[in-house]
């Protein structure tokens, strides 16, 4: 009688620890299912970076492009300034108030 309660205890703990291994083999496919879903929507948002990054260095190019001392020269030569050269000098000064 005692032999069989010791294999009905062995027979129980073979079962539970299937069952054990049973749910964690389940938990595991969970797991990485869960993973390689987020696994795709960070790669999209790496990739919406990488377009965001490119974009902000086009930017930047324009921007030090438009704000180049050639590029502004040009345009205020468009826009009617002119480029002379000559100098006003005064050689005697004059009076800032005239006396009565």
């Amino acid at each position: 009688m005692k032999k069989i309660n010791v294999m009905k205890k062995g027979y129980i703990l073979i079962i539970f620890l299937l069952g054990v291994i049973i749910s964690l083999s389940i938990g595991k496919a969970i797991m990485q299912n869960t993973l390689s879903t987020s696994g795709i929507y960070v790669g999209e948002v790496q990739e919406q970076i990488n377009e965001y990054e490119t974009q902000n260095t086009i930017l930047s190019e324009q921007l030090l492009t438009a704000s180049s001392l050639t590029n502004i020269m040009e345009k205020a030569e468009a826009s009617g300034f002119t480029r002379e050269n000559t100098l006003m000098v005064l050689n005697a000064s004059r009076p800032l108030a005239i006396k009565p």
